[in-house]
């Protein structure tokens, strides 16, 4: 039976796919050869992918017309589309939603390792890195019959569309449907080649992730993303191969601890930067997961904050935000929040330990 594509997957459901039970001394770690150490309790590298999934997959695939899968979903994306540049803005939305962007599991070929290429096995898989994201997004716009093409840059691949007469930025992983503008015009690989740090005044989509979505399945969280400085740099000049001073790297939100009575000290672990220099900590607290009621904040240079906790037992939401000098670069860089919660609760209240 043919399968269309389901336009009600949800991402943060499938994101919990990824967590692995690993046991309280194992980790995964990314395999960095010939550079990667032997290690005696890592599990094995971030890039393994679950073949059942993958043969799943294909299987459900088997009496699918691919070309006709893919024309299904950009009629079903475009229609209403008045001009090619917001045609090309919902298929980068689309791609930008439809795509998790994976730090623990790749997909790769059972046998061989080599990466899945597959537009239409991809987007069953909802898994994927840039090269994949960028594999998807062209086949998309050949099928909306938008001229485009692949572009390998310094740490990473991205995707340029031709309309206005102009070719133009259409990196859908890293920015969806919201690409960097200049004077109200999309600007293309080489405008961001001779100005790497201009885009970072532009959320970037997939690549910053709160430390929240990156926990195993018994709660500890995994090596080699949010820990190392790839993927927790989240700033386009990276990518782009602009000098090594780039903005800080995500700071990580720790657990808060306890002190007398309804004080909570809040922690975080330092960020870091390529070429060293100061960096300071925008802190907020807020009382709902959308953060859009702020209860507390500051600016400081430390690591850590004690704070009187208005209410016993309500849950939280911390964000730590790393600040540095990049507004050189670029006065409007973008600094992504990451985020912890808790609960304070009574010591004696049945059920609950301490803080969570």
């Amino acid at each position: 039976m043919p399968v269309r594509y389901n336009f009600r997957w949800n991402k943060h459901d499938h994101v919990r796919l990824s967590a692995r039970s690993l046991g309280l001394d194992r980790s995964v770690y990314f395999d960095m050869m010939p550079w990667t150490p032997p290690t005696t309790n890592m599990e094995g590298t971030v890039s393994y992918y679950d073949q059942e999934r993958i043969a799943c997959v294909r299987k459900r695939l088997r009496d699918t017309d691919k070309k006709k899968y893919l024309c299904d979903i950009v009629d079903r994306l475009l229609k209403g589309a008045a001009t090619d540049r917001e045609r090309v803005a919902r298929i980068c939305g689309f791609v930008s939603e439809a795509i998790y962007y994976n730090p623990i599991q790749q997909p790769v070929e059972p046998n061989t390792g080599e990466l899945i290429e597959d537009p239409v096995e991809l987007l069953e898989l909802h898994d994927g890195r840039c090269g994949q994201g960028v594999t998807i997004t062209v086949a998309l716009l050949q099928a909306a019959g938008i001229e485009c093409r692949r572009r390998d840059v310094f740490h990473h691949v991205t995707c340029e569309a031709k309309y206005d007469g102009k070719w133009r930025l259409a990196d859908a992983l890293m920015f969806g449907a919201a690409q960097p503008e200049r004077d109200g015009e999309v600007v293309n690989v080489a405008v961001l080649q001779s100005d790497p740090y201009y885009a970072d005044a532009f959320p970037m989509a997939h690549f910053a992730y709160t430390p929240e979505e990156l926990l195993t399945a018994d709660g500890y969280r995994l090596l080699g993303y949010s820990f190392g400085d790839w993927g927790s740099l989240a700033y386009y000049s990276w990518y782009m191969g602009g000098e090594e001073d780039y903005p800080p790297m995500m700071p990580i939100v720790l657990p808060p601890l306890r002190l007398r009575k309804q004080r909570v000290r809040l922690r975080w672990a330092p960020s870091a930067k390529r070429n060293g220099g100061r960096i300071r900590y925008r802190l907020r607290v807020y009382e709902d997961r959308a953060r859009t009621r702020p209860v507390f904040s500051k600016d400081l240079a430390r690591t850590e904050l004690d704070w009187s906790v208005p209410e016993m037992n309500r849950m939280y939401f911390v964000g730590v935000t790393a600040t540095d000098d990049h507004v050189k670069r670029n006065p409007n860089t973008w600094y992504p929040e990451a985020v912890g919660n808790f609960v304070l609760v009574p010591k004696t209240q049945y059920g609950w330990y301490g803080v969570m």
